[in-house]
């Protein structure tokens, strides 16, 4: 298990609150590169082979280790599995999308030469660098909290006065209140907790939902009997990056090359969450159901520069390394809500928030890789590399001015306490059963970037048909193995109360075909 994910109202939305919080900060910095068929299937340990497209994301100097010019295009079917355990039930999910991975074009040059600038390419290409596909189901029943409960002490402080419709025209542009809270508010689903009497008599802007009754005898609150929850989540989008390469091959011996990438960002999240109760006989408000529905997308653009070297120092051996700067994007988050309510006495209410807007950036750390790769008599290869990446260097800022981070100062100051520099091991290998047939393998083991994570694996397996010197076919299957997260649906709210806490376990596959055309 990684980490703890709050789903809702750790992204309470109030338009003076910051929309990202630091580990969603972490889940756009780090990467899970695609690719070519041949690349994705030998695990990406490309920082010293080169001679590859999709390697030119990971080596820029890969292109001048290229002998041809060439075009490349690689389809890709993405599927995410996931299991999530909540309160004794299992509930599975799973989301197939069409994506691509890959495409490109390398423009080489012979200069004639056998010493010296021996040729040179120009390279326009474009790599996944992140899929944010997944799904998520979890239900099950509980008499111990609700999230309306959770919503109800979040509006804590909060004058009802200031978020009432009928008193003030637009509470969400004027109020700080919770946005969820806004809704459940002028959905009757809430009521200010003095109305209570006895030790809540003189409570001032606190506030009791319609899934607690009030026990005159004990003084106390309590959920008012089973509530049925239910949660659904998905998401989807990635990171793309277009490098716009150089790349120059001086005597055979050393290759040289620079990308500067450009990024675009798109991630789309849809959460939808469900509280019914078993017996609405059983809830003083005679409550029956609660339901909200929430919509996040991060979208945004960035830039950075990554140079690298691979050099041959004797036959058959290769060694690479890279460096890359950090990342600059500028993003803009919107959302927005929907709760629908309903009682026994059959009256039943909607509301629909505004939609939010929230312009910020985000910089990754720099990072870089070493690599070495070894040929055996023109028939096989292995190959190996390490990239490494300070994730507590990750900074969240203004979007007014880039060189302060005066508004996220809490939560970058967690990003610093919770991260960590982590690295990413990759292997490949592959074997040329014929001039026409090579098959592949790769393993790549990912560092937690949280501290006290855990370790996340990627299998891959590949095959390659070289029909002629002008055209291949390159298939691939990659697998990001599985990892558990610990969730809450809701946040912790009283002392008293104990949250259910699930488990998701998930995982993703890729197959790809990459088509080459050699010119």
């Amino acid at each position: 298990m990684k980490k703890i994910l709050t789903f809702f109202l750790s992204l309470t939305c109030a338009a003076s609150l910051l929309a990202q919080t630091a580990d969603d900060a972490i889940g756009l910095t780090q990467t899970y590169r695609e690719g070519t068929a041949r690349t994705m299937a030998m695990g990406g340990a490309f920082t010293a082979l080169g001679g590859d497209l999709g390697a030119i994301g990971i080596n820029p100097s890969s292109s001048g280790v290229l002998n041809a010019s060439q075009f490349t295009f690689t389809p890709s079917l993405v599927t995410s599995r996931s299991t999530a355990d909540y309160l004794g039930n299992s509930q599975s999910a799973r989301s197939t999308g069409l994506n691509v991975s890959n495409f490109g074009v390398a423009l080489n040059f012979d200069t004639g030469r056998y010493n010296g600038l021996v040729g040179y390419s120009f390279s326009f290409v474009f790599n996944k660098t992140a899929n944010f596909r997944s799904s998520m189901q979890a239900a099950g029943t509980t008499a111990s909290s609700s999230m309306l409960s959770a919503i109800a002490a979040g509006l804590d402080g909060y004058d009802w006065h200031s978020i009432d419709m009928e008193t003030v025209s637009d509470p969400f542009s004027s109020s700080t209140a919770p946005w969820p809270g806004i809704l459940a508010w002028n959905n009757y689903v809430l009521a200010p907790l003095s109305i209570l009497g006895g030790q809540y008599a003189n409570v001032n802007d606190a506030y009791v939902a319609s899934t607690e009754n009030y026990d005159a005898a004990s003084d106390q609150l309590q959920i008012g009997g089973p509530l049925n929850q239910r949660f659904n989540r998905k998401t989807y989008g990635g990171n793309q990056e277009f490098a716009f390469n150089f790349g120059a091959n001086l005597s055979d011996f050393l290759y040289l090359g620079a990308n500067l990438n450009l990024y675009t960002l798109r991630q789309t999240t849809e959460e939808y969450y469900e509280e019914k109760a078993q017996n609405p006989a059983q809830f003083d408000d005679g409550f029956v159901s609660m339901d909200n529905s929430y919509w996040l997308q991060t979208r945004g653009s960035g830039i950075n520069l990554k140079l690298g070297v691979i050099v041959t120092p004797i036959a058959g051996l290769r060694l690479g390394a890279t460096f890359t700067t950090p990342t600059w994007y500028d993003l803009t988050d919107e959302w927005d809500y929907t709760m629908n309510t309903a009682f026994n006495n059959g009256n039943s209410y909607t509301l629909y928030s505004p939609t939010g807007q929230w312009d910020y950036t985000l910089t990754t750390p720099l990072s870089w890789s070493l690599g070495a790769a070894y040929t055996f008599w023109d028939r096989g290869l292995i190959s190996v590399d390490y990239e490494s990446t300070n994730y507590a260097r990750t900074r969240l800022g203004s979007a007014t001015r880039r060189s302060a981070y005066d508004d996220y100062s809490a939560e970058n100051e967690l990003i610093r306490s919770s991260f960590q520099r982590a690295g990413i091991l990759r292997l490949g290998a592959e074997v040329r059963v014929t001039d026409g047939l090579s098959l592949r393998g790769g393993f790549q083991d990912y560092a937690p970037a949280a501290k006290g994570g855990t370790h996340r694996q990627a299998y891959s397996a590949g095959v390659g048909f070289n029909i002629s010197p002008m055209f291949s076919v390159d298939l691939a299957w990659t697998r990001l193995g599985k990892q558990s997260d610990s969730f809450q649906l809701y946040d912790d709210y009283s002392s008293a109360v104990t949250v259910p806490t699930g488990v998701n376990t998930h995982s993703l596959d890729k197959a790809v075909c990459t088509l080459t055309l050699r010119f």
